[in-house]
């Protein structure tokens, strides 16, 4: 709901949200003075009430309808918190704040977005945020398996031409709390999924000391210990495997 001058309120179409999201993210990568206002103005907030909104746009769109058009404006949201986050270590604190709370986990299940066709995307949105990569807000966010030369997998979607980037080795995890998100949400994402996000996982918390206090910090290895003890229950390659990566990252050797 946008509320103008006068005090009527009306509710914004949702191209007019897509938007409103793309020009606030030109306005927050442009510097660090609009990053402060954002976060002083509780605008990391948006992240509940955009998720809470999809719930009632649900029920006047049709199913796939709905689930293709939230898809674009998460999008939109996620990339331009990115740009509010970036480089900002008193914006780290708030976003870790909606990030960490019950009611977004909660609301980002109910949106029906943690589904087949939307859980890539929603992946890579998660991990820009965690690694503070900036993109410009796309309404067509392809995902693409990139063929590996150094891994056992035919191709991951999980690679730095995903991100944009020539190479991911040296990316820091800012935002442990997105990828925190992400580790809850594993049972509900396809096994061929779940051994992807894990290795990427993996691969950051050996990446460095600073990688591995920061997910440390926000209580990874508890969650690790206790998904690693539900999927020993699981008498299926894929999750076995999965449990093994748990404690390879639980315990990474320095």
């Amino acid at each position: 709901m946008v509320s103008t001058s006068s005090g009527s309120q009306f509710k914004l179409e949702n191209d007019a949200k897509c938007d409103t999201f793309g020009a606030l993210w030109r306005i927050l990568g442009a510097n660090s003075s609009a990053q402060r206002i954002f976060g002083e103005a509780t605008g990391f907030s948006l992240l509940l009430t955009t998720l809470h909104s999809f719930q009632n746009d649900s029920e006047n769109e049709g199913t796939e309808s709905s689930l293709h058009t939230h898809m674009k404006i998460f999008g939109f949201l996620l990339r331009a918190m990115t740009a509010a986050v970036c480089n900002n270590s008193v914006n780290r604190i708030r976003l870790h704040t909606i990030l960490s709370s019950n009611t977004f986990y909660d609301l980002l299940s109910e949106s029906g977005l943690l589904c087949v066709d939307c859980e890539k995307q929603v992946i890579l949105l998660l991990l820009e945020l965690a690694l503070e990569i900036v993109l410009p807000p796309t309404s067509n966010l392809q995902v693409e398996s990139i063929c590996s030369e150094t891994s056992e997998d035919e191709s991951s979607f999980l690679s730095a031409t995903s991100f944009g980037l020539s190479r991911l080795d040296k990316e820091r995890v800012y935002n442990a709390s997105a990828v925190v998100v992400l580790i809850r949400s594993l049972l509900v994402f396809t096994p061929k999924v779940q051994l992807e996000l894990l290795r990427f996982i993996e691969k950051l918390a050996i990446a460095g000391r600073f990688n591995q206090e920061n997910l440390t910090s926000v209580g990874m290895g508890k969650r690790y210990s206790c998904y690693s003890f539900l999927l020993t229950y699981f008498d299926m390659a894929p999750y076995v495997f999965v449990t093994l990566l748990l404690h390879r990252m639980c315990w990474p050797s320095t």
